[in-house]
């Protein structure tokens, strides 16, 4: 059907073929919805024509999570395990149910293995990520990938870090004697821009000492895609192709692209030109593309890892590394400092830790000394729990799949292969029954005894399953070195007025960021004789 409409635009014109194409896929929606969720005796949400469930989601005039976390209340006081939903024209089932939500993510794992997000392997090599990919292709990169996060290779990485941690006391304290309040949001994308310039593409970004250095407004721009094109694919995704062929719509911002492509094709050429070695990111890629594949901590190789890997998939898999760990750990560390500022007695204990683990130390913050932190990694547990990166976690069935309880009719539904299903993480986050006073900062949910207490999908700031964030403990190590190198130096303090606390959420955004930004007062630290 595209391929002829397509062929019609020379003779009607792009609007004209344009328009056609929205009524024709409006009045398909129509018919295909009016009894969707029904007839597999699924219950589901009430919706309007052309939106769907949720017009606040598909305008994005709303922040996904409490799109999502209505629907989720609503089931759950109804003891609906799920519910079905339309985005747009798409039919979506939401999880409530623990049991239904492992299922997806582990348990028949096999049923579920796509995100189902659009990539272009030919036309934007970048989209052909680890994150995006999707089924044989997918799980082969995977068993590649999966040695370069090991604890000995995040030993190896760990001072191109801590020098970036350095780094960023420097910057702060200069912030700091300003006597300002400091927008710690931007200052610590800085910061992860510099920390995943050197460990992913091996250069020095320069971030934290030029706010406008390219490799920080490269990472900016990457994210800038228009509202109004984002609402339009929601509601008819099935034009995606459409927009690419005829109006030679992107993915990826081409600067962003090409600039992203340059950088690591020079890597590569200065690397093997000069025999540079620098245990980094490039580095381990160049090893999966010379040898095939990576061996684990002890030397050994994964039979599953064999074979080579295409040399067209390497600089995609450097640039989601970019894109995944500069933003996300930046939007949770600059969540942390607020959180920070509103609990001095949280900071106090953390502070407290840092500076008695590194006396252990010699004075100096090390891999090791990052593994001792248990407190710290309470409070992040506690910072990603109330602002998850991603307010829901997508998944595309990719067989045909039974659900493991009666419909409505008494007969369990089928969910067809193309199906997607959504697990609501801010909703599940903020659930009282998993999580008292829900709302509240309170690193004490993540002791041992409190974990084991409820149940395990309740949290899942990650993902979890094989489709798990790769690179979890890199980004641990990242927020932690970063954290500890702050505390160690400065007080953080509450800025009156200039943020909402309990904070709001940005409706556009592709991860969780705060309206209005994270904005603090740094006074120095008395250091201890």
């Amino acid at each position: 059907m595209l391929s002829s409409v397509v062929a019609l635009v020379p003779a009607l014109g792009v609007m004209e073929v344009l328009i056609a194409l929205v009524v024709l896929l409006v009045v398909r929606h129509y018919y295909r919805t009016a009894g969707f969720w029904s007839r597999k005796g699924v219950p589901s949400a009430p919706g309007v024509p052309i939106f769907g469930s949720s017009i606040p989601f598909v305008l994005q005039s709303e922040y996904r999570g409490y799109s999502m976390q209505r629907f989720y209340k609503d089931a759950r006081a109804k003891d609906q395990p799920c519910v079905g939903l339309f985005i747009g024209s798409r039919p979506v089932l939401l999880l409530t149910d623990m049991d239904l939500i492992r299922a997806v993510m582990v348990k028949d794992f096999s049923h579920f293995m796509d995100r189902g997000l659009p990539y272009d392997r030919q036309g934007e090599p970048l989209t052909a990520n680890l994150f995006n990919l999707e089924g044989a292709e997918w799980r082969s990169l995977r068993h590649k990938l999966t040695p370069t996060f090991t604890s000995g290779r995040m030993r190896a990485m760990f001072p191109l870090v801590s020098a970036c941690a350095d780094e960023l006391q420097h910057v702060l304290a200069a912030e700091a004697a300003a006597g300002k309040p400091v927008e710690m949001f931007e200052l610590l994308a800085r910061f992860t821009t510099d920390v995943i310039g050197t460990c992913a593409f091996g250069i020095q970004a320069n971030a934290l000492k030029d706010p406008q250095a390219e490799f920080r407004l490269m990472g900016r721009k990457a994210f800038e895609i228009p509202k109004m094109a984002m609402a339009f694919l929601l509601v008819v995704p099935q034009l995606l192709p459409f927009f690419k062929k005829v109006f030679s719509v992107r993915l990826i911002n081409k600067k962003v692209a090409d600039f992203f492509n340059g950088v690591f094709q020079e890597t590569i050429q200065h690397r093997q030109k000069n025999n540079v070695l620098r245990h980094d990111f490039v580095d381990l890629l160049m090893q999966i593309k010379t040898k095939g594949q990576l061996a684990e901590d002890d030397g050994t190789l994964r039979a599953e890892a064999a074979g080579g890997i295409d040399e067209d998939l390497l600089p995609a898999q450097a640039f989601v590394f970019f894109l995944a760990g500069f933003e996300t750990s930046s939007s949770a560390l600059g969540n942390l400092m607020t959180e920070l500022a509103h609990n001095p007695d949280v900071q106090d204990k953390a502070r407290a830790e840092v500076e008695r683990v590194l006396a252990k130390h010699g004075g100096k913050l090390t891999y090791e000394a990052l593994g001792e932190l248990t407190y710290m990694d309470r409070v992040i547990d506690e910072t990603m729990r109330l602002y998850p990166a991603a307010s829901i976690l997508s998944r595309v069935v990719t067989e045909d799949y039974t659900l493991p309880f009666p419909g409505k009719d008494g007969k369990p539904a089928v969910l067809e292969k193309g199906l997607q299903v959504i697990i609501p993480t801010f909703a599940l986050h903020r659930d009282p029954e998993y999580f008292p006073e829900p709302d509240k900062f309170d690193p004490e949910r993540f002791t041992e005894e409190a974990k084991r207490s409820r149940p395990h999908y309740s949290y899942i700031p990650f993902g979890e399953g094989p489709r798990v964030c790769i690179g979890l403990r890199f980004a641990m190590m990242q927020m932690k070195a970063g954290l500890s190198a702050i505390l160690l130096k400065f007080r953080v303090l509450p800025v009156e007025g200039a943020n909402d606390y309990p904070a709001q959420f940005e409706p556009v955004s592709f991860v969780t960021k705060t309206i209005g930004g994270n904005k603090v007062i740094l006074q120095p630290v008395e250091q201890k004789s």
